[in-house]
């Protein structure tokens, strides 16, 4: 990838990489399963959710890498603010923290502001779903970021959400599975200490796969929090990029300021011309 496209990549791989999923429904669970484990998956479920992370507003400090498939790597400093449920900002600060992109996030729409040629892309995510046909959304995208589960599409995880999972053992923990509309399956695994470890998105007609894992979990106020995520895409055994995300520094439940202003002079893209970026040699 020529080295103008390199930062806009990065940053608009934070994006993409999430928003490559969509999913279908699970056939129901057998007609067999006995009510004593229907009961210990709902307490299962119910205990995961209740030990999530928890946070009216977040501000973080990170670096990120974008690894592509040639194998170049391009790295910069970035900032996270969220406003749960409002709005996620994420900032790529390249060089002695000076801004060079940024991304604009709120439950209707995308921003994204390219400093460096003076240009921006703003749409609905009506219309990104329609061109990338996804099922996905604002809350899945600030669920990742936060370590949460998830249901593909949706606006929030309810109570008796646990009937929409199917829980399978793993290693040290168990996975749970969903599918939304059409042939993707989700596959989130969480471990016996009720933390959520790993998202798998996984189209099971062409095996293509996104992976997002969580580890290095520590102490932010009175929660555990994982400091390091490694996320990927591969179709089959071939790999398409990795994207890692290393927090720095955390606080929750400050205020936290977002302003999603376009620079005036800047010259509005498209998709098709964004598209076209990821194609430059």
């Amino acid at each position: 990838m020529n080295s103008r496209y390199a930062l806009p990549a990065l940053c608009l791989s934070c994006f993409f990489l999430a928003a490559g999923c969509r999913a279908s429904k699970l056939p129901p669970a057998a007609d067999t399963e006995k009510a004593g484990r229907a009961e210990t998956e709902e307490m299962f479920f119910h205990s995961l959710r209740e030990q999530s992370f928890r946070y009216g507003t977040l501000s973080a400090r990170m670096q990120v890498e974008l690894t592509m498939p040639a194998g170049k790597t391009f790295s910069s400093r970035a900032s996270l603010k969220i406003r749960k449920n409002e709005w996620l900002q994420l900032s790529l600060q390249p060089l002695l923290g000076i801004e060079a992109f940024r991304i604009d996030l709120s439950p209707d729409s995308i921003r994204i502001v390219d400093r460096l040629n003076k240009r921006y892309l703003a749409e609905s995510f009506s219309r990104l779903k329609d061109s990338f046909r996804v099922e996905f959304n604002f809350y899945n995208l600030q669920a990742l970021f936060t370590n949460q589960l998830f249901l593909p599409g949706e606006t929030e995880l309810p109570e008796n959400a646990f009937t929409r999972f199917r829980r399978q053992p793993a290693p040290d923990g168990y996975t749970l599975q969903t599918r939304g509309a059409s042939r993707w399956q989700y596959s989130f695994t969480a471990g016996r200490d009720r933390k959520l470890y790993a998202s798998r998105m996984i189209d099971t007609a062409s095996e293509h796969t996104l992976y997002w894992d969580y580890a290095d979990f520590r102490s932010v106020g009175t929660q555990l929090f994982p400091m390091k995520i490694q996320a990927g895409w591969s179709d089959g055994e071939e790999s398409k990029g990795a994207l890692s995300v290393n927090y720095s520094h955390i606080d929750t439940d400050v205020p936290v300021e977002i302003k999603p202003v376009i620079p005036s002079g800047y010259e509005r893209v498209s998709l098709s011309q964004i598209r076209k970026m990821f194609e430059q040699p």
